[in-house]
């Protein structure tokens, strides 16, 4: 039986901080997300403020990855063992320039990169078009950095 992967796009990753100027992303720069999971959780006091240290964050996500240069940018991460900007967007409209026109909401992950592992299939999209490798990906994250349509942010720092 044919395996299809959800071809409307829901959720995108890039590997540098979109934070700054996130309308200018180029889509070809962008890989699209096929699951993403991460639990973050804070200690909170009777007056609901944050105290005591964070529990690790691991950032798990699979991307389809489009051209070889883009899993080699995780792996190159990797062997580096330093810590880097991943930004994941929601909902994202493209303009007729291939840059990115609106999106919903998204965060920045800051991290390093733990776990890489490929997947393979061999089945056609909708469209006909044969599938790229996938790419799952395992990411201990320092901070999260929440971003909205309309600039406003939300920073949660793991320690």
């Amino acid at each position: 039986m044919a395996e299809f992967f959800l071809q409307e796009l829901k959720a995108v990753m890039v590997n540098e901080n979109a934070l700054d100027n996130p309308l200018n992303v180029l889509k070809e720069n962008c890989l699209t997300i096929q699951n993403l999971s991460y639990d973050c959780v804070h200690t909170r006091n009777n007056a609901g403020e944050v105290y005591g240290a964070t529990e690790p964050v691991i950032l798990e996500f699979t991307v389809r990855v489009n051209a070889p240069h883009h899993a080699r940018q995780f792996y190159t991460k990797a062997m580096l063992n330093e810590y880097s900007d991943f930004s994941v967007l929601f909902n994202v409209q493209w303009g007729t320039n291939s840059r990115m026109s609106s999106y919903e909401d998204g965060f920045v992950a800051n991290g390093y990169v733990v776990h890489l592992e490929e997947d393979y299939h061999s089945a056609k999209s909708e469209d006909g078009l044969d599938q790229q490798m996938l790419l799952n990906v395992k990411i201990l994250v320092r901070s999260l950095t929440y971003f909205g349509r309309d600039r406003n942010l939300k920073s949660a720092f793991i320690q």
